[in-house]
């Protein structure tokens, strides 16, 4: 069965990478060929000329020398070889398919997960299957990101969104966010489902996993424009040099750490499973750490919509730091992954089960 997937496909980032991969190979447990269609967006919510940053082209030169100048030599040519890293990794993995209005025979196209229904850079009417040429179009754990009902009415965008969640024949979110803007906005109420990355759990990719560094070392997993405020900094060397820890950074490049590295998203995994502690500020960055029962410590910076219930939601509000202060006191309270994994055993049970039903629901809609 010819399945098409829309997401987050082209953006350098492992999370979208991973969470793409684990709903493609899910998927194919349930016998489809999935695929994630292409597309140009529009930022017509950003500022103007933005557009030339995402859009590459020889008016995106002034905007990359710019970059040169204030990121520094190591780090450019850090994200310029993560960049051929990432798009190594779809090439090999074949993720990426056709333009979305252009694929044929289509079974069936999922939206999602990730922020597929933020509307921070404008509005994208094939985020919501419109103009894609397949009946048979579902949500799988989308989300609104930092997108808020006000923000929403600050962009007259309801009648839009709401156009959006009619078109859908099922829709599910992620986060609770997702899902007070829907019900407030349609009057209905949707089910949520956990990220493709816990979903499909990647246990097959971790049994072929070897030890990347023989020392013990720690991870920092932080987009690379954060976690530089000179305190944090030194209070996360204090605790890794008080333990012993050497400072390893995979996939975002950070010059106060012991190592940078430039990894690809299976890699990215096999750097977190073995590491004593992952220090993250994102989404995924907890997910993956969920998945690997590794030991994290977790700041919510602007992303409470989606990082904050996922502390909730698998019982680990315990893990967060407010400053960096007490992370001592929260490595010394260690994560009971027993009764974690039962959340996410269920959390998968319930997002398949999910899949299963709008798979079998195509007869009905053809």
């Amino acid at each position: 069965m010819k399945v098409g997937i829309i997401t987050h496909h082209s953006v350098h980032n492992h999370g979208a990478i991973l969470q793409l991969y684990g709903l493609i190979m899910t998927l194919k447990d349930f016998n489809c060929n999935a695929k994630a269609l292409d597309y140009k967006k529009n930022y017509d919510f950003f500022e103007e000329g933005i557009d030339n940053k995402y859009n590459i082209s020889i008016k995106s030169v002034p905007i990359y020398i710019e970059y040169l100048k204030k990121q520094g030599i190591r780090k450019t040519v850090f994200n310029i070889k993560k960049r051929k890293i990432l798009e190594e990794f779809k090439k090999d993995k074949q993720i990426i398919g056709e333009y979305y209005s252009h694929a044929k025979d289509l079974k069936a196209v999922f939206i999602g997960a990730d922020e597929v229904f933020s509307i921070e850079p404008g509005l994208n009417p094939f985020f919501w299957g419109m103009g894609v040429p397949c009946k048979n179009i579902f949500s799988y754990a989308g989300s609104f990101g930092p997108t808020t009902l006000k923000y929403i009415d600050e962009k007259n965008a309801k009648e839009f969104i709401n156009a959006g969640i009619h078109h859908l024949n099922k829709i599910s979110v992620r986060d609770r966010n997702s899902y007070e803007i829907i019900k407030e906005i349609a009057g209905i109420e949707v089910p949520q489902f956990c990220d493709p990355v816990i979903l499909y759990g990647y246990k097959k990719e971790k049994q072929k996993f070897v030890r990347p560094i023989k020392k013990k070392y720690m991870v920092i997993y932080a987009y690379d424009n954060n976690m530089n405020n000179r305190d944090e900094v030194e209070r996360i060397i204090n605790f890794a040099r008080k333990n012993n820890f050497k400072i390893v950074s995979p996939g975002f490049y950070h010059r106060w750490c012991d190592i940078n590295v430039n990894v690809n998203p299976i890699q990215l995994l096999e750097y977190i499973n073995y590491a004593e502690i992952v220090i993250t500020d994102t989404f995924h960055g907890t997910v993956t750490s969920l998945v690997m029962n590794t030991q994290f410590i977790t700041k919510i910076r602007g992303n409470s919509n989606k990082l904050g219930f996922l502390l909730d939601e698998y019982a680990v509000k315990n893990r967060e730091t407010k400053n960096f202060t007490d992370l001592d006191i929260i490595y010394k309270s260690q994560i009971n992954y027993e009764e974690i994994n039962e959340i996410i055993n269920n959390k998968q049970t319930e997002g398949k089960l999910y899949i299963k039903s709008c798979l079998e629901s195509i007869n009905e809609n053809q």
